[in-house]
């Protein structure tokens, strides 16, 4: 896969993740909100923003950015097999209501199904996660089944969630 250096997203950008962003990435996970949601390690630790610059070095991961370095958001490709991925992402918390997910949402999806090969992209929420699941409709992904107890919660114990797909075609 041929990943940019940056995808344009109106008056936002996604651009590949620098070792000089693991400070604000850190701070971004701090959040309770972020930390509920996403499986990132609790506590978050500057270790943790340290090796995910590392690991982010050759994935289809994009930190949001209003053309400045401020990160607003962390947007790409997970569990990336054959033609289809996986969205992940968060928004940090000083950047809600901005509209910064549905537009970094649908400059990576245009991106991924347009230039990658991939056919079909999948979004999954935990079904009590409704900001997120709004956040999906509204970028374009359509709720297609539930997965009974798919996510493992931090207690070990599981809920269910949404999948939502975004075809090639669509």
């Amino acid at each position: 896969m041929n990943i940019p250096a940056e995808i344009p997203a109106g008056r936002y950008r996604l651009r590949r993740w620098r070792p000089s962003d693991a400070e604000q990435v850190f701070q971004a996970c701090q959040d309770p909100e972020i930390q509920r949601w996403t499986t990132i390690p609790v506590p978050y630790l500057k270790e943790h923003a340290d090796g995910f610059m590392t690991s982010a070095v050759d994935a289809p991961l994009f930190a949001v950015t209003a053309h400045g370095d401020d990160v607003l958001g962390s947007f790409g490709l997970v569990e990336v097999q054959d033609d289809r991925a996986e969205v992940g992402c968060w928004v940090a918390p000083w950047a809600r209501r901005l509209g910064v997910g549905e537009v970094a949402g649908r400059a990576l999806a245009s991106w991924a199904l347009r230039t990658t090969g991939l056919t079909t992209l999948e979004w999954i929420a935990d079904a009590a996660n409704g900001t997120s699941l709004r956040l999906a409709e509204r970028i374009g992904f359509t709720p297609v089944r539930m997965l009974p107890d798919h996510l493992e919660n931090r207690d070990g114990s599981f809920s269910d969630a949404v999948l939502a797909v975004m075809r090639e075609d669509s």
